[in-house]
């Protein structure tokens, strides 16, 4: 062929020289619409993720409460609803499980062929379970360890546990109530006489005194024992002595609810900022507690640094946000109020100081300005709804920016499919005139 070249890669090179135009221009195309796509879904999941937080700071999150317990007699939980205040607590009994043991020679020691074991707790008739030894085992009689395993798998187990206990010498048969408390008493009797177990460890209910208050349960938790407040009993007072248990505002969660805020809010001011404008910003402009925080949910890429910059919707937004913390909260208070500036890069400054102050001298009003209607929380999450709802605004740009994809690939199919055809016009034209090149060249070779 021609300068060595055979007439598939001719026509290769015509067919590359064709299409390198139509190529780039598709290929640009897709990779601006795919590249807008990203920044589009990246913004949406910070949206969301500000979203979910600000529905947790604008529930309890503000409200938080903690209780401290003196010595090791108790442990307390409290919720957001309890009252602050000063309990004294003497613990005087703990909650027991009701144990019973049997002994054996060994765990292989057979049982009677006949007889009904009863297993009853506390005095409700539908508590209870009755082993037949007659034909629990098809008429053969059955082992102690056997029997363990007979009451542990059994349907209606009343809420018993079985368990051996091994001596060295024999074995205890052990019986435990899975529930503590004098209601949960265990009985057990053989062809309805006792079976002449032995108690190692009485039923019995917790008592205990809080502020003077008597008070039993069949349980060592006291699950709001007073409104919000939940007690763990571990173990009994000595006589005359007693535990403190205060609650009051846990200010270092509430602090950090506030600074949850403020990062959220910060996060998604500066990712508006790097997806919309193209100089002066960098994916890596963000302060060190912000890239902390960040995922692959919500980093900005340098591909993407002002990848949505014609999008004015985007700005306004930004505007808004910044118009939605300026504002004054329902309660009269400003952020400023409390600490809470913003900078001149945009974004919003603690000064931790004065926010604790804010919430040791009246820590109702900093939660109301975070809370209800007409608070921050409030003003934020309606800026934002027209954008992250269904069909909402960035639904709408994901669908079209979609919609474009489709339609620069349905091209670029297009345009491979033509691209294909001349390049099969082109093989067959210079198939041709290499064959006749070919013809005149073995010509020629008869009068050389």
């Amino acid at each position: 062929m021609i300068s060595g070249m055979s007439a598939a890669q001719f026509a290769q090179q015509l067919i590359g020289a064709d299409r390198a135009g139509k190529d780039t221009l598709y290929k640009g195309k897709l990779t601006n619409s795919k590249t807008q796509l990203d920044a589009y879904t990246l913004l949406e999941n910070n949206m969301k993720k500000m979203a979910t937080k600000l529905s947790e700071i604008g529930g309890d999150a503000t409200k938080g409460k903690i209780a401290t317990v003196s010595g090791d007699n108790a442990t307390a939980t409290v919720k957001s609803d309890a009252p602050k205040g000063n309990y004294d607590l003497s613990v005087h009994k703990l909650a027991q499980a009701h144990q019973l043991t049997k002994t054996y020679a060994s765990e292989n020691e057979l049982l009677p062929a006949s007889g009904v074991i009863s297993i009853q707790v506390g005095s409700d008739p539908t508590k209870r379970m009755d082993i037949d030894l007659a034909t629990i085992n098809g008429g053969a009689a059955i082992s102690v360890s056997q029997l363990r395993d007979v009451i542990n798998k059994q349907v209606g187990n009343p809420g018993v546990q079985a368990s051996l206990v091994r001596t060295g010498n024999q074995i205890e048969f052990m019986l435990s109530s899975k529930e503590s408390g004098v209601a949960n008493q265990v009985k057990v009797e053989f062809n309805g006489a006792d079976w002449g177990m032995t108690e190692r460890r009485a039923a019995q209910d917790a008592e205990l005194t809080l502020n003077g208050i008597d008070i039993t349960s069949s349980s060592n938790y006291l699950e709001n024992v007073v409104d919000g407040v939940s007690l763990e009993l571990v173990k009994v007072h000595a006589a005359g002595d007693s535990s403190m248990i205060k609650v009051a505002d846990d200010f270092e969660a509430n602090k950090k609810t506030v600074k949850d805020f403020v990062d959220s809010f910060n996060s998604l001011m500066t990712q508006i900022n790097q997806l919309t404008r193209s100089m002066g910003v960098k994916a890596s402009d963000s302060s060190s507690s912000d890239k902390d925080k960040e995922d692959k949910t919500t980093a900005v890429s340098e591909a993407q640094i002002g990848v949505l910059k014609g999008d004015t919707s985007l700005r306004l937004l930004q505007s808004r946000l910044r118009d939605s913390v300026f504002t004054t909260a329902s309660n009269g208070m400003r952020l400023s109020d409390i600490g809470i500036e913003i900078g001149r890069d945009g974004k919003l400054k603690i000064d931790d100081a004065k926010l604790t102050d804010s919430f040791k001298s009246d820590p109702e009003k900093v939660q109301a300005m975070f809370t209800g209607e007409g608070s921050y929380v409030k003003n934020v999450e309606k800026t934002l709804k027209p954008f992250t709802q269904f069909n909402g605004y960035i639904d709408q740009k994901q669908e079209a920016l979609n919609k474009q994809i489709k339609s620069v690939n349905d091209s670029m199919d297009r345009h491979n499919y033509q691209m294909n055809q001349k390049y099969q016009i082109y093989l067959t034209q210079f198939t041709a005139m290499e064959a006749t090149i070919n013809q005149f060249s073995a010509a020629s070779g008869l009068f050389s």
